[in-house]
């Protein structure tokens, strides 16, 4: 049972009124939340229905499980042929296939760990590109390890501040920007958002999303789209910075067409802009809270540039990544990933990078490819040694499970050494009777 603290308590009632705070704290007290997966479209499996609930209404890729399994032990997990998001973060999918019907280039600001970056990418046009970015360096390792197994080459991983992106004099179609928040939309899930709140760190957090904002609006084309979320659930956060972005620095608020049945909270306050009298409708955005929502805490909208520049978004829009000044453009910026990395000179081998195994268009046919078992499969990715049949060929091997690749091996007869990251290894020596089998 969670502690709520008393001042969030009081200010949360007033802002909501006592039903809905009462369907929230009772929401936020149910000790499970939903376990969700969203299926990797460029890595199509086919999920295990037997393990479904349903399907998310707002992610065509995005189901609700019956439990929650061991993911750490499904060789698909690693493979990255599906990912583990929760079920309210997957509305980015919703709200990309409403507006974007061309390649755009796109940046997600605060990408750590990776579900949303995955889920935009999944749902733009073919030709889109994405940079995604993590501030934080131990983050940013994450989501490039996440970013790799997703397996799509027009993705780049960059570990910068948004102030560097000035720098690249870059300017995007579209900019994700999932800011750092006070954490209200965690409090079911992580006990520390809880002990790490206050009415002062309210404050400080709605300071700071502004200032990254500002940062980033310049590399924001005139016309082009930000959308802006937090997990956490207050007005100054949310709606109140929502008006600071229109009114501060030129924006308007566009509408997302959602469904009755989701159960979708709008703005709390009316529209900040024309005072008390104004309704929600008129200022569209979009909340989610555990009890009435089935997810985790959420606060999403949709916000278009809008400058006296006619709109730069054209229907045939080249993606950055094929072109020549893309790398130049990165060259001020912390690169971490970016497609294909070269392969490790060891004395007169190469060894291909991990990279090359997982992306979906790489070429491996220059290695023989085994598809191993479940048991071999997990010994494999725990960074064990393993013996194949006599008959595979001597050399780098590509290992896959149920045909999907999991990365390199070199096939010395009697064994095959492990080629598999280090930092990625299973560190836990159980293993499961049976397979777990999500796909």
């Amino acid at each position: 049972m969670i502690n709520i603290p008393k001042d969030f308590e009081e200010y949360t009632r007033i802002l909501m009124g006592e039903d809905l705070y009462r369907t929230l704290i009772k929401g936020l007290k149910q000790e499970d939340s939903p376990t969700t997966i969203r299926i990797n479209p460029f890595k199509r499996c086919a999920v295990n229905m037997d393990l479904v609930s349903n399907n998310v209404p707002w992610c065509k890729d995005g189901y609700y499980l019956k439990e929650r399994p061991t993911f750490t032990f499904d060789p698909l997990f690693h493979a990255g042929s599906y990912y583990v998001q929760e079920a309210s973060s997957m509305f980015i999918d919703h709200i990309i296939r409403q507006y974007i019907h061309y390649p755009v280039t796109a940046l997600d600001l605060c990408a750590a760990p990776g579900g949303k970056s995955t889920c935009a990418q999944s749902a733009f046009p073919i030709g889109s590109t994405l940079i995604a970015n993590e501030p934080i360096t131990k983050r940013a390792q994450i989501l490039s390890e996440n970013i790799l197994k997703f397996g799509h080459s027009q993705i780049a991983v960059t570990n910068n501040f948004p102030k560097d992106f000035k720098k690249t004099k870059l300017l995007f179609d579209i900019i994700i920007a999932d800011v750092p928040c006070s954490g209200e939309g965690m409090f079911r899930k992580d006990p520390k958002a809880i002990s790490s709140w206050s009415k002062e760190n309210v404050k400080k957090c709605c300071q700071l999303q502004r200032s990254i904002i500002k940062d980033i609006w310049d590399n924001l084309k005139p016309g082009g789209f930000l959308i802006y979320s937090t997990c956490t659930f207050n007005s100054l956060e949310n709606e109140e910075n929502v008006a600071w972005i229109i009114k501060e620095l030129g924006a308007k608020l566009l509408p997302i067409h959602t469904e009755k049945e989701w159960n979708i909270t709008g703005s709390l306050i009316g529209n900040p802009l024309n005072g008390a009298d104004s309704t929600a409708q008129q200022f569209p955005v979009y909340r989610f809270l555990p009890g009435k929502t089935l997810g985790e805490g959420l606060f999403i909208c949709l916000l278009q540039k809008t400058q006296p520049e006619p709109n730069t978004l054209p229907s045939n829009n080249i993606s950055l990544l094929q072109k020549d000044y893309f790398r130049k453009a990165l060259k001020p910026l912390k690169l971490l990933a970016y497609g294909v990395n070269e392969p490790e000179e060891k004395g007169k081998h190469k060894i291909p990078h991990i990279s090359q195994a997982l992306m979906k268009d790489a070429d491996n046919s220059l290695y023989p490819t085994i598809d191993v078992s479940y048991h071999t499969a997990i010994a494999y990715l725990r960074g064990e040694a393993i013996t194949l049949s006599h008959d595979i060929p001597h050399g780098i091997i590509l290992l896959t499970y149920k045909n999907q690749p999991l990365g390199y091996a070199k096939n010395i007869g009697n064994r095959a050494n492990n080629l598999y990251p280090q930092e990625w290894r299973i560190r836990s020596t159980y293993v499961p009777k049976e397979p777990n089998i999500i796909l």
